[in-house]
């Protein structure tokens, strides 16, 4: 069985989900004993929208999560939170939902309708004023999950990892992140495929051509890989299971990971605005995680 390890400072900041390690977006809250948020003082920077009941009458479904940091994992209260349609990327329902504002250790609580994919966007200052945040988006997530990881990236992490790898962030574009997870159903965990390849395809199917700049991060450094170590980050460890792809222009775009020349998924689609991350691990279902069986591919990792 493969087994993730810790992720340095750098690193989780752009492994956008997976920058997660073994639990990816669904991991528990850091503080699940909390419980969700108050809604009871509409004054409070921490209250959530509960709009009751649908519009048909019957009860609303529960969405439960938490908002942390990319680079820390730490929970993060008075982030500017903003529920989006999956397909568009536009508010879902401004009048049932407006913005809100992250609650105590990063808290959410939403009464969703179930049934149906949604994103987040995240941004702006958290409550302390320390830690300001790009437009984080996180899309292709069920209404109805429970304790969802939520990620925020800071302005630092932002501009500072891509450069570990050779690029220039162009402020016009955008970049998609992620890490490809095998989904162990036997012991309920999520584990690193080795050895994948990832390439950003326009979503209308207009263009053949790979799009953006895309980087692997180094199992070395835990950072984003500069293009002159490309062949080693394809072959190392989990290295290619956590992925950046780079300036990439505005629109939609089908995120596909490749083993050995074989496709093992091409169903994930990305939005990329401009100035901002976007992130959606890809989970592969089967019997056997299909990372090669490989030493370079496999590697040696440390429980978390």
């Amino acid at each position: 069985m493969l087994h993730s390890r810790v992720l340095p400072f750098l690193l989780v900041a752009f492994m956008m989900a997976a920058l997660a390690g073994c639990e990816g977006d669904s991991g528990t809250t850091t503080d699940p004993g909390s419980g969700p948020v108050d809604h009871g003082n509409p004054s409070d920077p921490g209250v959530q929208p509960d709009n009751g009941s649908t519009d048909d009458g019957t009860p609303p479904g529960r969405f439960t999560g938490q908002l942390v940091d990319f680079q820390s994992k730490v929970g993060m209260e008075g982030v500017d939170v903003t529920v989006l349609d999956n397909d568009t990327g536009e508010p879902l329902d401004p009048v049932r939902f407006p913005p809100f504002k992250s609650g105590v250790n990063g808290l959410i609580d939403l009464p969703l309708d179930p049934g149906m994919m949604v994103a987040f966007k995240a941004n702006g200052k958290d409550k302390s004023g320390v830690w300001t945040f790009k437009d984080s988006f996180q899309y292709n997530i069920p209404s109805d999950a429970q304790n969802k990881r939520l990620y925020a990236v800071n302005v630092i992490t932002y501009s500072t990892a891509p450069k570990t790898a050779g690029i220039i962030v162009d402020k016009t574009k955008g970049i998609l992140a992620g890490t490809v997870y095998w989904k162990n159903e036997a012991e309920g965990t999520e584990e690193f495929v080795g050895c994948v390849t990832i390439e950003a395809l326009v979503a209308d199917g207009s263009s053949t051509t790979p799009q953006g700049e895309v980087r692997y991060f180094s199992p070395d450094t835990d950072m984003p890989t500069p293009l002159t170590k490309a062949t080693f980050t394809t072959t190392g460890e989990e290295g290619t299971s956590r992925y950046i792809i780079a300036n990439l222009p505005v629109g939609q775009y089908r995120i596909v990971a490749s083993i050995d020349g074989t496709v093992v998924s091409d169903e994930i689609v990305l939005r990329a605005a401009a100035d901002s991350i976007a992130i959606s691990n890809i989970y592969l279902e089967g019997d056997t995680n299909p990372t090669p069986d490989r030493t370079e591919c496999i590697g040696v990792r440390n429980e978390m």
